[in-house]
């Protein structure tokens, strides 16, 4: 699918697509709340398989996401590391005075696997959901805390804009990196200075463009008359269908068996 870009809306009919975006929020929020409280290997194993299926049936672009999640290999890499030396137990390896434990080799593949789903998930949800009803979802699930008189259309407004703008800032930073490298900056080179340096030319530019982007956006906003007052018209109104309710219950029923099985065990 060219042209695609990470965390922008994909157009499509699957299921995940048609779900009501508060199912989707909910049963994103279950299964962060099941990473967050188990630890078996198996079971985060089993959520990383279902992610898989969720991006492959919903006719995302894998590749995509893979190519952007071994972009994060330094990240995952140095948590396997930082938790296999400051873990105490079976020493594996030994470098120097420092000893790395099977335990702790344990413990950063789980918190590995943790941080992929919880990626796969973010992405899944913003692929497949606008920012448009994304942001309409969130608002109608904050709708309760309106009486402790906290303005959550602000909130929500303020949401929604930074999800319509994510893909524009990756592609912006795209657009940057190619000058850079144009004019000689190193991105793969084997000092890590270097390399810092060169994201560094990336950062300065994206941030100043970002400001006066939102500079514009707030111009324009003030010269439609826009105010904090909620929108109580919407053209499109969400509504829960019978396919929301059992695939909420279908991920709960999962979820559930698993969170139970992993603590028996």
């Amino acid at each position: 699918m060219p042209g695609m870009k990470l965390g922008q809306y994909v157009y499509g009919n699957s299921l995940l697509h048609l779900l009501d975006p508060r199912t989707k929020i909910l049963s994103c929020l279950l299964v962060i709340f099941s990473v967050i409280i188990t630890d078996n290997l198996y079971f985060l194993l089993f959520l990383v398989l279902l992610m898989a299926a969720a991006i492959i049936s919903s006719g995302l672009s894998y590749q995509l996401i893979l190519s952007s999640l071994l972009k994060l290999r330094y990240l995952l890499l140095f948590t396997l590391v930082f938790q296999g030396f400051l873990t105490p137990g079976e020493t594996v390896l030994m470098v120097g005075k420092l000893s790395m434990t099977r335990e702790g080799l344990i413990l950063g593949l789980i918190n590995i696997l943790r941080l992929v789903i919880l990626f796969l998930g973010s992405m899944i949800l913003l692929m497949t959901t606008s920012a448009l009803k994304l942001s309409a979802g969130i608002e109608y699930l904050l709708l309760p805390l309106r009486k402790l008189h906290i303005p959550i259309h602000n909130y929500t407004t303020i949401l929604s804009i930074s999800f319509r703008f994510l893909p524009t800032l990756f592609e912006e930073a795209t657009i940057i990196k190619n000058a850079q490298k144009s004019r000689g900056a190193q991105f793969d080179s084997s000092n890590i200075v270097v390399r810092i340096k060169s994201y560094t030319a990336i950062l300065i530019p994206l941030f100043e463009a970002s400001l006066v982007r939102a500079a514009d956006l707030g111009e324009a906003m003030d010269s439609r008359c826009f105010t904090s007052h909620p929108n109580q018209l919407r053209l499109n109104r969400l509504q829960i269908k019978r396919r929301d309710i059992l695939f909420l219950i279908q991920m709960t029923a999962v979820l559930g068996t698993g969170i139970t099985i992993s603590i028996l065990l």
